[in-house]
């Protein structure tokens, strides 16, 4: 490159540092040793559009032989309600992707996603406030006409082989059974009731999880709705003030507990997650409070003696309209369960890694750059895990949303060990799972254009 006219040669510090500069907002944040910014060596990148609307949800599924005797695990849920299954396994690989010609019909809606009923059967609210089971291995759906109308934001839960809760659109909690003559509804907590004195949350993440230890699933509903706290990033400025948990008995739910939000707190979350963080055989519960002096802090639940307890809690984030996207409980270095969260995402977006000690979630690793959660969205998993080389890496997107990204955990800080250019933000979760049947974890998402990305290690 000339120089200009009384111009001294450029040193070569300066020249490092210039190319640090333009490396740092690549990835995400600064920078540090062991980082690596290349697409994953291990696996091919597809991009391939969709035969239909766009899509929304993907989900994995049994594995089993479709109709040109090719193995699949994919599903994808577009916005007109049918399910696609694209032909991932064997020599597929080679060629253009190709779709299994019949989608499966359904009439679900789409706000959020179907809870999963295991066995390749999910089920969610239908269009007309209908529940909805669709058997993804039959091909086959059911309607169950419920005596109110399902919300059609909130997301249903199983709570046993045969038995799931959902939310009506009054607030209710509605419980289907499955029995010789089909699924119904058998119990109704209608809100302003002894068990239920205020409504459910209408854009409820139903969660079951064995709190006790008897190896029965409870019920975890959000409950008590305010507009107290007008942060508003999760949809609306509706939150929850009060978790209630229910029994399964026979075919009822019995109120078994209630823990409220206190003070002018709010639970800034659609629902709680669950995990057993010590190992005692019953699950806690992991939920995000926010006040307006402190913001965002997450909680650590525990029944004990039939009551709620604060068993843990972390750091606020500092101050009122700062929210923490509690990702869940993973044990993502074999050394036990971490909580893991990306606090401010919409700002820093830093991934926090946090361990529990007696009465404190306590930070073991964070690192900033990255961001799971668009403002005003009611989808919250656009994150998932990847086990690859011998690590667990986590997926998600660099803060600028022009990159998709991996982290690991390795001692106390997280190593970046790839990333891939995005053509357009993530619009759909983000999915792993084999999907091409070659015993090797793979990666789905689809963007805001349209179009669905694969990580698949056979395509290499």
């Amino acid at each position: 490159m000339p120089r200009l006219p009384g111009s001294s040669p450029m040193k070569p510090w300066l020249g490092i540092c210039l190319a640090a500069l333009l490396i740092i907002p690549a990835l995400g944040g600064a920078a540090e040793t062991g980082d690596r910014a290349d697409p994953p060596e291990t696996h091919g990148v597809v991009r391939a559009p969709l035969p239909g609307p766009n899509p929304r949800w993907l989900f994995t599924a049994p594995t089993r032989k479709n109709q040109n005797g090719r193995a699949s695990s994919l599903l994808v849920l577009t916005a007109d309600g049918k399910f696609h299954i694209p032909l991932l396994g064997g020599q597929s690989a080679k060629k253009d992707l190709l779709w299994e010609r019949n989608p499966i019909p359904s009439d679900l809606t789409v706000e959020v996603p179907p809870a999963d009923l295991g066995g390749g059967r999910l089920a969610g609210p239908g269009r007309d406030g209908f529940f909805v089971i669709v058997n993804t291995q039959a091909r086959e759906w059911r309607f169950v006409g419920p005596s109110v109308p399902l919300s059609h934001l909130s997301r249903p839960v199983g709570l046993a082989r045969g038995a799931a809760a959902a939310v009506g659109q009054d607030g209710s909690i509605l419980l289907f059974q499955d029995s010789e003559n089909g699924w119904h509804e058998t119990h109704r907590i209608a809100p302003g009731s002894a068990d239920l004195p205020s409504a459910a949350l209408g854009d409820a993440l139903l969660m079951a999880a064995d709190l006790d230890g008897d190896g029965r699933k409870e019920l975890i509903v959000p409950a008590a709705p305010s507009g107290r706290y007008r942060h508003g990033v999760l949809g609306d400025a509706i939150e929850p003030t009060e978790i209630r948990v229910f029994r399964l008995e026979g075919d009822k739910l019995r109120l078994l507990a209630f823990f409220p939000a206190g003070g002018d707190g709010v639970f800034e979350a659609l629902g709680a997650l669950a995990a057993d963080l010590d190992g005692d055989g019953r699950e806690e519960i992991l939920i995000t409070r926010s006040d307006s002096a402190g913001g965002a802090a997450h909680l650590v639940l525990a029944l004990r003696d039939g009551k709620p307890v604060v068993k843990a809690r972390g750091w606020p984030t500092g101050s009122g309209g700062r929210w923490s996207h509690l990702l869940g409980a993973f044990d993502v270095d074999r050394s036990g369960l971490k909580v893991l969260a990306v606090e401010t995402p919409h700002l820093a977006g830093s991934l926090l890694a946090l361990r529990m000690l007696p009465g404190e979630l306590r930070v073991r690793a964070r690192r900033s750059g990255f961001t799971t959660h668009t403002i005003g969205s009611r989808n919250l998993w656009q994150f998932a895990l990847l086990r690859r080389g011998g690590l667990t890496e986590v997926v998600l997107q660099e803060r600028s949303r022009n990159r998709l990204a991996a982290l690991a955990l390795v001692g106390n800080r997280w190593l970046l060990r790839w990333t891939l250019p995005l053509s357009s933000p993530v619009l759909s979760n983000i999915v792993s799972g084999d999907f091409d049947g070659d015993g090797r974890e793979d990666l789905a998402l689809a963007d805001a254009g349209g179009r669905l990305l694969f990580l698949l290690s056979s395509w290499r």
